[in-house]
């Protein structure tokens, strides 16, 4: 893949700590951006009483913790010390959640109080003048086992035995303050009591933390010169994350994990996220939900395609849902629609002024080869992650599909054109055109495919008994029988019509081949067509209220039209409204519903037509008036047969639908005037 949508992952160097006696090495790998933030640190630690602290900051999850811990851990002196002396180890301190500095104080001293115990300890302890605290009794894991080994009383104050030459004490004085964002405490407060440990005490104090988040960034800029001298910023380094996740952490599936490493570390790259903690959250789902799925599924031949699958998409829409500023919610359908109005400007040839969100993540892992080699991002896969990531259900009946896909369909074997004999070309073509003349396909994605490939081998003049017109023929016959054809409202037509975009994206490679643009106006026409025979889900319960289905009448009209051109509010509602069909189910409704539906028409054309300037707007509601007068009419004829509150709520009704329907006229009658002068 082109290293250019990569970071670089290089070869780990050992981590080199020239500057402190007894460092060990690791052979854990970080980028090269790291490894001179690594020189520098050790450096840094040349410099006794340095006078200012070190600043390491990046992004929530990019690693700064993993990063310091592991340079902690490279400093970790196999000297332990003896009867004569003790070694001072790097004090590391979180300051997430702490509200004083106080609190600080105790932190620090419950790390220290284990060498307070040791007889060099009470050697030097005798020799050193120390400012004497209050008593404090702390628990002490002296071999880090998890069990209380010591319980002891603190009598030693930290910064006093931090500052001390006493030859007793030995190690570098290196303080690390991770989370500084993240401290409950004004930052002029925790700066200046860092400060103190820099300046007065003199020793190396290296801070962790994401600088962007303070509230007043202008604040923390004035005051962070006093104490920060030097600032180093962390790249997210996912091949040392990843090694750690599944070498230290235990994993479900930890020996896939690590055979599939490479496709972990492409997918996170190219998604752009700095967050770490979500590629662990990734891997751990992932594993979770493979440990779970049933294993007759995992005994079929196409299993171990479908997990990679499942795992390269894991990886990718963890990164794209949580950590971009827009999530993969509707991804599916928002793609389908992406691509529709792509395809609308490219017919156009107007260039998009906007940057459509779902193609742009989609076209990120195509670019990369990831879509066409492990399906990232491909609808059906992103469903399927996004349902046990919000719900925790699998979705065993997309993988059963999967499994049961034939991958020996005649256009499956056509893909790979270019490989073929010419028998066999020849062969799989006739074999292709059956599937096309018959009809005998099991979804649509099998029929666009199975079109797909013709067309392109047509363009190449491969198989010289069809052509383009034959292929339009036998497929738009398909769509008006079969798929569009079973559309019962314009709702399911259009996910049906994002769907089909979705996959001619796909399926023709981003290619625009003549016979691709004839293939999909043709198809676009049967859209159109069968769009006119059909309503949306509104005019379907405005023609069928019920007492129980007032709810959904306002939950619908709260969404958009089914094109998601505009929204409910912004269109004639009435449009394709049966009369009779509204009325008859309006007056036998009981009167608290026909009080809320009356109550919802007059929100309706009060919001749309109580506006200045009407006119510029009315075009949206002038197809009102086809059914309106008519409505208009038999709810007079329905008032005057019923009594006190029935009658009082369809004349309510009756009047607000003259007035707006006289408004609309008005209206249109000033734009049209002026649209005739212009």
């Amino acid at each position: 893949m082109p290293n250019k949508w990569y970071s670089k992952i290089s070869v780990f160097l050992s981590f080199i700590t020239k500057c402190v006696k007894g460092t060990k090495k690791t052979k854990n790998s970080m980028t090269k951006h790291n490894e001179e933030v690594l020189k520098c640190l050790n450096d840094y630690l040349k410099v006794k009483r340095p006078g200012y602290a070190v600043l390491i900051k990046g992004s929530w999850g990019c690693g700064k913790t993993y990063f310091i811990k592991k340079w902690l851990d490279a400093l970790s002196d196999n000297d332990a010390g003896n009867d004569n002396y003790v070694i001072i180890k790097p004090i590391y301190v979180s300051l997430y959640g702490m509200s004083s500095t106080n609190q600080i104080d105790e932190e620090v001293k419950r790390i220290i109080s284990p060498i307070l115990h040791s007889k060099a300890m009470k050697k030097a302890g005798k020799m050193l003048k120390v400012a004497i605290s209050a008593a404090i009794r702390y628990n002490i894991d002296l071999n880090d086992d998890g069990d209380v080994d010591v319980k002891m009383k603190c009598t030693i104050d930290p910064k006093a035995l931090l500052s001390s030459n006493d030859n007793h004490v030995k190690g570098n004085r290196l303080l690390v303050f991770d989370d500084l964002e993240r401290s409950n405490m004004n930052i002029q407060e925790v700066l200046g009591y860092i400060n103190y440990f820099v300046e007065h005490i003199g020793c190396n104090v290296v801070i962790a933390g994401d600088d962007t988040k303070f509230k007043d960034l202008n604040e923390y800029k004035n005051i962070k010169e006093k104490t920060i001298g030097r600032e180093f910023l962390i790249d997210p380094d996912a091949n040392s994350a990843v090694e750690s996740f599944i070498n230290v952490e235990h994993v479900l599936g930890k020996d896939y994990l690590i055979e599939h490493k490479n496709v972990i570390i492409d997918c996170f790259n190219v998604s752009g996220t700095n967050n770490l903690r979500l590629l662990k959250q990734s891997l751990n789902d992932f594993s979770l939900m493979i440990d779970r799925i049933p294993e007759s599924l995992k005994e079929k031949t196409g299993y171990v395609l479908i997990k990679s699958r499942l795992l390269a998409n894991f990886v990718a829409v963890y990164a794209e849902d949580k950590g971009q500023e827009i999530g993969m919610d509707n991804y599916s359908e928002q793609l389908g629609e992406d691509i529709a109005n792509q395809i609308a400007i490219d017919f156009s040839e107007h260039e998009d002024p906007s940057s459509r969100e779902m193609i742009k993540k989609h076209n990120k892992y195509k670019i990369a080869g990831l879509t066409e080699k492990y399906y990232v991002l491909a609808p059906d896969y992103v469903d399927c992650v996004l349902a046990y990531l919000r719900t925790g259900k699998i979705k065993v009946d997309f993988l059963t599909n999967e499994l049961q896909k034939d991958e020996n369909k005649p256009w499956d074997i056509l893909e790979n054109y270019m490989s073929l004999e010419n028998d066999v070309l020849k062969r799989n073509i006739d074999l292709n055109v059956g599937y096309l003349e018959n009809g005998d396909f099991k979804s649509v994605d099998q029929m666009l495919r199975s079109a797909t490939v013709m067309l392109r081998l047509i363009h190449w003049e491969l198989c010289p008994k069809y052509n383009t017109d034959k292929v339009i023929f036998w497929c738009t016959k398909i769509m008006k029988e079969q798929f569009y054809g079973k559309c019962k409202t314009q709702n399911e037509l259009h996910n049906m019509r994002s769907h089909v975009l979705t996959c001619m994206h796909y399926y023709t490679l981003g290619n625009s081949l003549k016979e691709y643009e004839c293939f999909m106006t043709a198809i676009d026409d049967i859209f159109k067509e069968k769009k006119g025979n059909l309503k949306n889900d509104l005019t379907e319960i405005l023609e069928s209220l019920c007492d129980d289905s007032i709810d959904d009448l306002y939950r619908i009209y709260g969404g958009s039209t089914p094109d998601h051109s505009t929204s409910y509010s912004n269109s004639a509602i009435f449009a394709k409204v049966e009369p009779e069909k509204f009325v008859m189910s309006f007056v036998a409704l009981k009167n608290e519903s026909k009080s809320k539906v009356v109550s919802f028409i007059v929100t309706h054309y009060s919001e749309a037509l109580n506006i200045q300037n009407l006119e510029e707007m009315v075009q949206h509601y002038i197809d009102d008036l086809k059914t309106l007068p008519h409505i208009i009419t038999l709810l007079e004829q329905e008032s005057e047969r019923s009594q006190l509150v029935d009658k009082l709520n369809i004349t309510l009704l009756k009047n607000n639908l003259e007035k707006s329907a006289e408004k609309i006229r008005t209206a249109n009658t000033i734009r049209q005037e002026r649209m005739n002068a212009s």
